[in-house]
């Protein structure tokens, strides 16, 4: 046998044993059926801009969340008399005047339950997430107020000269469900080790129907107003969220949030007066019209999670606090003249909401 034959017959050889050797080496597909798929994850990567990461074994890439809201909503230009501290039943002069109910005075606002449920999942391209949130908030307040046995009160949700009845007693209450549902695209990603960005954009759908009812009492008389302030948008929402991770499972969170909605507002409006046989003191109107709607959301809080069954199952406890700020909300129309066409939009009505969030997160 030649040398150049003995020295193919070496190079074969050597290149079949480490062709067999690679093969043996190539690793096992973790999640495999027939394999144990939930050993501790290794850790890393800790380079900079890398997709989130829980550490899941045979991540699902899917996650299901609740929260339970504890929330004060709050809406100005909802005052409705003016206690005028005089025994004459004249409107002016005005003696120490003093302007009442709801927002002017924070006691009356109640604290209202409500929830946010949603679903998500990372897609296969780059880990983008994909998420669709609802939310819905109950509201509801009443207010009651008495001229303290001297002085009169002026309503002021009637035209000018119905402030002439000479009143004691007001109450009202306003009450209303607010809901909205999200779907946001985001891509959370690792800035550092310890630190989670996540910019997400999409859009957003809201639906805010709100009732006002107002009594006031002339003796044994009852005169009424009553009011409907609804709602619906659809509009582009962007939104930002950042998570300092802390160890051991802990994390500080903060969000905020700005859509701006193409919608429209119907309002109507009624007063019945037992007291006084006038026309000026009885009215009833509508109206309807098409406005771009701006609001945002702030919120802070602290999450604690834990893994399940080998590592496949995370679940999340979270609490925080939350800021929702509705800008000129309250389209409801106030008279200003003798004549009941003068009237216009309640000034400064914005509606907001703030309180806290008790939320369960799972991902798997």
């Amino acid at each position: 046998m030649n040398k150049k034959n003995l020295l193919s017959k070496v190079l074969f050889s050597l290149a079949a044993v480490l062709f067999a050797s690679s093969a043996f080496a190539i690793p096992k597909d973790p999640c495999a059926p027939k394999d144990v798929c939930c050993e501790e994850p290794a850790p890393g990567p800790f380079a900079f801009s890398y997709p989130k990461d829980v550490g899941l074994s045979c991540p699902r890439d899917f996650y299901i969340h609740g929260e339970f809201l504890w929330m004060k909503p709050t809406e100005e230009g909802l005052e409705y008399a003016m206690d005028q501290d005089a025994s004459t039943a004249n409107q002016f002069p005005l003696q120490v005047g003093k302007v009442k109910g709801f927002s002017a005075d924070s006691n009356e606002w109640d604290w209202r339950p409500g929830f946010r449920v949603g679903f998500g999942f990372y897609a296969m391209h780059d880990a983008w997430n994909i998420q669709a949130d609802w939310t819905y908030i109950k509201i509801k307040a009443d207010s009651e107020l008495s001229n303290g046995g001297t002085g009169n009160l002026l309503p002021l949700w009637y035209p000018p000269q119905g402030t002439a009845l000479a009143m004691s007693d007001a109450s009202a209450r306003w009450s209303g469900d607010y809901s909205t549902m999200d779907i946001m695209i985001g891509k959370p990603y690792h800035v550092s080790r310890y630190y989670i960005s996540n910019p997400m954009f999409g859009v957003r759908a809201g639906w805010i129907d709100q009732d006002y009812h107002i009594r006031y009492f002339t003796g044994y008389q009852e005169n009424s107003v009553w009011l409907k302030n609804d709602f619906w948008g659809v509009g582009l929402r962007g939104g930002y969220e950042g998570q300092f991770l802390l160890g051991s499972g802990w994390y500080i969170y903060g969000k905020a949030a700005f859509a701006l909605l193409f919608g429209k507002f119907d309002i109507s409006q009624q007063s019945e007066n037992a007291a006084v046989a006038s026309n000026l003191a009885e009215y009833k109107l509508e109206d309807s019209f098409y406005t771009v709607q701006p609001n945002a959301e702030l919120g802070l809080g602290i999450s604690w999670s834990k893994f399940y069954h080998k590592n496949q199952y995370q679940v999340s406890v979270k609490i925080g606090y939350e800021f929702h700020q509705w800008w000129d909300q309250n389209q409801s129309r106030r008279f200003f003249d003798l004549d009941p066409t003068a009237n216009d939009t309640v000034s400064r009505g914005d509606l907001s909401f703030n309180g806290f969030m008790f939320g369960l997160h799972v991902e798997f």
